[in-house]
Order: C-alpha cells, then sequence, then structure tokens
C-alpha cells in the first residue's frame, strides 16, 4: 500500500488554506456542525476510486468507480490491503456507484450516468451465500429507467438524472440522484426483483452538493446521504423522525467536514457510527476509509404515548390494541437495551397486532410507529 506522506511549504498551504475556505464561503455561519472524521487507514492503490461500501456481518466491501473491473473487494480495516476479490462473471462495470444490501443480497448499483444519457442503468443483485463462499459469482439483473426522463441527449455534468446512492429499505430500493444543475437530491423507488422497472419518483430535497453516496441505519431509522462540491467540501446529511420511506419528511441535519476529500462510499460500522471512503483526489490525497459517529448530532425521536393504544405482553404473545378504532399501519422496532434492534415487523391496517416473542428473558423497547407517531413501551419479556 502506498504511504500518505507530502511536503507542504507555505505557498501550498497558503492556496490549500483558500481551497477549503471557499469550500465554505457560500454556507450560513450560524447552526453549522463542522466535523473532521477519523482516519481509519489508507486504501490499497488498487482501490483510487473506492466508489460503493457496504457491511456484510463486519466484511467491508467496496468496488471501484467507472471503467473499473468487475470485481468486489473486501478491505482490511486495519490497514487498508485487500483481503479477497470476487469476479462478478456476466457484470460490465460501466459506471459502478454503490453498494447495498438486505438479508440475502448484495446490490450493485450501474447507476452513474454523467451526461444524463444512459438507457441502460441497471443494479446487479448477488446472493451473499454465494459472494461469501466464491470467488466468481454470477448477478440477477435489475434494469430500470426515471419515471420523469423524458430526454436522453447527452449534456455532460448539466443532467439531474445522474446517480450515485443506493439503500435496501424493506422490499425496496431507493436511488438518490447526484443533481448537477441545482444540488439538489431526487429519491425514486424501485423494486428489488430482476427484470425492468420504472424508478418512481418520490421526493426532492435541496442538499446544496452533489450526492455521492447513502446507507440506511436501524434504531432508530435514519438515512445518511454523502456528497461533496466542485470546491473539494464534504458532507454528510443525516435524516430522521420520518414515517415509512418519507425520508425527507422529518427531522434533517447538515454535517460539514474540515476535512479537504472527495468522499464515495458509505456503510455501518457499529450503532450510529459509519465507514466512508474517498478516491484518491487533487493527486496527492491517497484513498481513505473514515469513521464517523454521529450520535451527536442526531435529533431526539418524539413519541406519543396515550390512552388509545395499549401494548401488553403475556404468555410470549406481545399484542396491540387500539382503542379508538383507529387502525396501524406502520412497523414496529423491539430494541434491547443497548439500543440494538433485535425485531422489526411490519404492519398495514390492523385494529389488533398479535406477535410471538421468542427472545432471551430481559427488559426490551418496543416501538410502534404507526399513522404519523412514535409509541414506545419498556416492556418484560
Amino acid at each position: 500500500m502506498k504511504g500518505f506522506s507530502f511536503h507542504i511549504d507555505n505557498l501550498f498551504f497558503s492556496v490549500l488554506l483558500l481551497i477549503i475556505a471557499s469550500a465554505f464561503a457560500f454556507q450560513p455561519l450560524l447552526a453549522q456542525n463542522f466535523i473532521t472524521p477519523d482516519i481509519v487507514t489508507y486504501l490499497d492503490e488498487e482501490l483510487n476510486e473506492s466508489s460503493g461500501l457496504v457491511n456484510l456481518n463486519g466484511e467491508i466491501w467496496t468496488h471501484n468507480d467507472k471503467g473499473g473491473e468487475a470485481k468486489l473487494y473486501q478491505i482490511d480495516i486495519n490497514d487498508g490491503s485487500i483481503i479477497r476479490t470476487v469476479v462478478v462473471e456476466n457484470a460490465v462495470n460501466i459506471d459502478w456507484e454503490d453498494l447495498t444490501s438486505d438479508e440475502v443480497y448484495v446490490y450493485i448499483g450501474d447507476i452513474g450516468n454523467n451526461d444524463g444519457s444512459r438507457t441502460d442503468l441497471k443494479i446487479y443483485r448477488i446472493s451473499r451465500y454465494m459472494l461469501k463462499n466464491y470467488d466468481v459469482v454470477y448477478a440477477d439483473i435489475i434494469n430500470y429507467s426515471y419515471s420523469d426522463q423524458t430526454s436522453f441527449e447527452p449534456n455532460y455534468h448539466n443532467t439531474d438524472f445522474d446517480c450515485e446512492a443506493l439503500i435496501s429499505y424493506q422490499n425496496d430500493l431507493y436511488l438518490f440522484t447526484k443533481n448537477w444543475v441545482d444540488y439538489q437530491t431526487k429519491c425514486y423507488k424501485l423494486p428489488n426483483q430482476p427484470g425492468t422497472h420504472v424508478a418512481e419518483y418520490q421526493s426532492t430535497f435541496d442538499v446544496g452538493c452533489l450526492i455521492t453516496g447513502a446507507e440506511f441505519n436501524v434504531s432508530p431509522d435514519m438515512l445518511i446521504l454523502i456528497g461533496y462540491n466542485l470546491n473539494g467540501g464534504s458532507y454528510t446529511w443525516l435524516f430522521n423522525n420520518f414515517q415509512g420511506s418519507d425520508f425527507f419528511n422529518g427531522n434533517d441535519t447538515k454535517l460539514i467536514w474540515t476535512s479537504l476529500t472527495q468522499i464515495e462510499g458509505i456503510c455501518q460500522n457499529i450503532g450510529n457510527s459509519f465507514y466512508i471512503s474517498s478516491e484518491k483526489y487533487a493527486g496527492f490525497l491517497e484513498p481513505t476509509l473514515f469513521h464517523l459517529d454521529v450520535s451527536n448530532y442526531l435529533t431526539q425521536i418524539t413519541t406519543h404515548d396515550d390512552s388509545k393504544t395499549q401494548i401488553f405482553y403475556h404468555q410470549n404473545v406481545l399484542t396491540f390494541r387500539s382503542i379508538s378504532g383507529e387502525t396501524f399501519s406502520g412497523e414496529i422496532q423491539i430494541l434491547n437495551m443497548a439500543a440494538n434492534l433485535v425485531e422489526k415487523y411490519y404492519f398495514s391496517k390492523q385494529r389488533f397486532i398479535n406477535i410471538p416473542i421468542n427472545l432471551p428473558s430481559g427488559v426490551y423497547l418496543v416501538v410502534l410507529h404507526s399513522n404519523g407517531k412514535v409509541h414506545i413501551e419498556k416492556i418484560m419479556f
């Protein structure tokens, strides 16, 4: 692995400060959260364009950006070296930009679209079992187009249909665009099944930067977006206290990096902490793996504890009952006292919900998200 060292003379240092200052020059001075994430390690030189990250049971995987090989790389977080390389035999890296996963599959987003002209956007779906056990794997293919794109004339770095950010949520995939025109991001919903689909527009948020990566965190539910601007400024956006998949209709917090870098990939580490990767930048900054804990920046959940909802536990069954007659629609989370998610359930239009419980004895937090409200109970199982 190439070492990270360079000499800064007085002139270069002055230029560097000007670059950093320009990244923040047009940001309001009030209510800013400046952060300096920890450097975990510098990455192997083969990963100069690390663009996506995913955490698979403690194994950190990445891939390279546009034009790289159709390979996934497992990283040693101690020294940034490559532990394993897996070839995706039936794939081509036209512009791989992000990774996400669910309990069964890993998804590779071949979603980069710098000039807005691509008609071959796709997501490769790989079995986690195959990835763990084989060095050559085959992928299912999810082809897609955007519901609101009507023109495919090339317009380099002047399109709102470029994309580098992908998450898996419930039984769908969500894409967050990299809008070169207005520095906003649009959210689209896409089925996670092979075939040809239309990514349906959901909502827009003014992030003020180019979004390059996304991660979804549970306990509490939180969407994290990362990105940069063309002056070298990097940013992390936190979204929480939303309902369902309406990610932008809750609380939002913007974190401004003091580091000069080009961040691209993000995955959860433990709790509210994340690994974030950067590409080789400006010819002298090595590809880097950072660590960021956002616990101190989260907006607290507002709870609604009223007599219209009853939650009780009896004979290994957890019961939810609506006294008012209003039906429940949303999700139930069960957390241990370390605030780690241990169970999650989804439901729709039910007045009574019975959930068999098979957990070790102890005290748990039961969180009911339904109809725009959050109801929390501490229950002994």
